[in-house]
């Protein structure tokens, strides 16, 4: 995900994996209007992936997305945890994992 979100933007990124994740995608060489790909990104996004990747397939990773919408619900602070747990499909546990794991990579380590 880091390496396509390097590749098109961020948001754009986001956008692929909310419309594709999970899924193997063709990119064209040259991306039209009318392609669901330019559809989903926008005409910059999709011109950039294709001059990324054009002629290729591309795997859409999925989780990624997921793990970020969680993690961007969570610092709104408007939502509860089984709330977010309701909106992104993960179980309340596991949302307290991904919190968790978040809060452990942003702890510097103290033996380094």
């Amino acid at each position: 995900m880091a390496e396509l979100a390097g590749a098109i933007g961020e948001d754009a990124a986001r956008q692929l994996a909310r419309r594709f994740g999970g899924t193997s995608v063709y990119v064209p060489r040259a991306i039209g209007d009318h392609h669901p790909l330019c559809a989903a990104i926008g005409r910059e996004a999709a011109d950039r992936l294709a001059a990324w990747t054009g002629g290729a397939a591309l795997l859409i990773p999925k989780q990624a997305e997921r793990r970020a919408r969680v993690l961007d619900l969570h610092r709104r602070g408007a939502l509860t945890v089984a709330q977010i747990a309701l909106q992104t499909g993960y179980t309340e546990r596991h949302v307290y994992k991904l919190l968790r794991d978040e809060a452990d990579a942003r702890q510097p380590d103290l033996f380094r």
